[in-house]
């Protein structure tokens, strides 16, 4: 089984390589995303319905519909309840796949939400092996390096979140328990019998949902989602970027387009560290990019774009040992002025960019408005 399977043994499977994503978010409890997202035991022991899975929340008192993160913060929440100190929930993708804190309890350290768990940690340990592992008082039960100092938590408790044979992640108790470390692992492995029919489900759809708004080879946004994430926005006021990479094909034909492919991943993760909190990249095409900057307007815009053209420009690709320079157009529109509506910021930053194209490229080039 390939390392983008996701294998949720004893979980409910359901739909088909041609069910479109649409179908997917439109039902979180429903069995399986398609092929090809992260996928589900293709024919498992016991087929867990909907109505069955609704019937499991009830029966757990936990809200019908509630999401992956929603189900997070609340077995978290019920483990600090039980064991009396802060705890968290650390979930992977995929078997093999690296481990993250997705939630913590309510007044802990939010911050260490998305902190990756070492694999060689308590944490790690009790994913992998799937048993439960008791971390001594001076060691950090997510962190393997006893010198390691990002989190002064030690000590505690970390339960394998399973379904069958399969381990999604772990519940940890953050430090060390008064009760014996035996009645915490009873209580939590309570608790993970409890939410592992809710829990595993929804992620297998939050998944899906990821993948379905991500651009594969860059990881950036794609164009659906930059556009959702603009309705849910304020595109009255904001602006947008539009770049594309000068005489991409040329990197293609003379390097292959396992260059090409390096290069796109290049410019993407200049993008993702060079913006500010709020900016959305994505990839909405080929060689090109977009970037939305809520609250900005032309005037910024402009800043922003050129301190891309410049960063692109400065920083080459490596391929195969050497450094391979790159340049980038840029279209920049906003609004309401001059798009006028935010249903022409996209027309009018492409025909902007056409205009940086045409005029000799590696330049940034403002829109007109309606015309361009």
């Amino acid at each position: 089984m390939s390392g983008a399977v996701l294998w949720l043994s004893g979980v409910a499977v359901g739909a088909l390589a041609g069910w479109g994503a649409a179908r997917l978010l439109a039902a979180r409890r429903r069995d399986a995303p398609a092929a090809g997202v992260p996928d589900i035991v293709r024919d498992p022991p016991d087929l867990i319905t909907a109505p069955a899975l609704r019937a499991a929340d009830a029966a757990a008192g936990i809200p019908p519909d509630t999401n992956l993160d929603g189900l997070a913060r609340m077995l978290a929440d019920l483990s600090s309840e039980r064991v009396g100190t802060p705890c968290a929930v650390a979930l992977r993708d995929m078997p093999g796949g690296p481990i993250e804190i997705v939630a913590v309890s309510a007044g802990f350290d939010a911050r260490l939400v998305g902190e990756p768990v070492d694999p060689d940690s308590p944490a790690g340990r009790a994913v992998t092996d799937g048993v439960p592992v008791v971390a001594p008082s001076d060691e950090s039960v997510v962190h393997a390096d006893a010198r390691d100092r990002r989190r002064p938590v030690r000590g505690g408790v970390a339960v394998p979140i399973r379904q069958s044979s399969y381990v999604a992640g772990a519940v940890l108790a953050l430090g060390v328990p008064a009760p014996p470390a035996t009645e915490v692992v009873r209580q939590l492995e309570a608790l993970v019998r409890r939410f592992a029919p809710v829990l595993l489900p929804a992620q297998a759809v939050a998944i899906a949902e990821r993948r379905a708004a991500t651009d594969d080879l860059t990881s950036l946004l794609n164009r659906r989602a930059l556009k959702k994430e603009m309705d849910a926005g304020d595109p009255w006021h904001s602006a947008l970027v539009i770049l594309d990479l000068d005489h991409f094909k040329q990197v293609n034909d003379t390097l292959g387009h396992a260059a090409g492919d390096v290069a796109l991943k290049h410019v993407a993760q200049l993008l993702n560290g060079s913006l500010r909190d709020g900016d959305v990249a994505a990839r909405v095409g080929g060689e090109e990019f977009a970037v939305w900057l809520p609250g900005a307007d032309l005037k910024l815009a402009l800043e922003i774009a050129d301190r891309l053209r410049t960063l692109v420009e400065e920083q080459p690709f490596r391929f195969q040992g050497s450094g391979h320079r790159l340049t980038i157009s840029c279209g920049v529109s906003a609004c309401p002025v001059p798009a006028g509506h935010p249903d022409n910021l996209m027309s009018t930053a492409d025909a902007a960019l056409y205009r940086a194209k045409r005029e000799g490229r590696n330049r940034v080039v403002a829109s007109r408005g309606k015309s361009g």
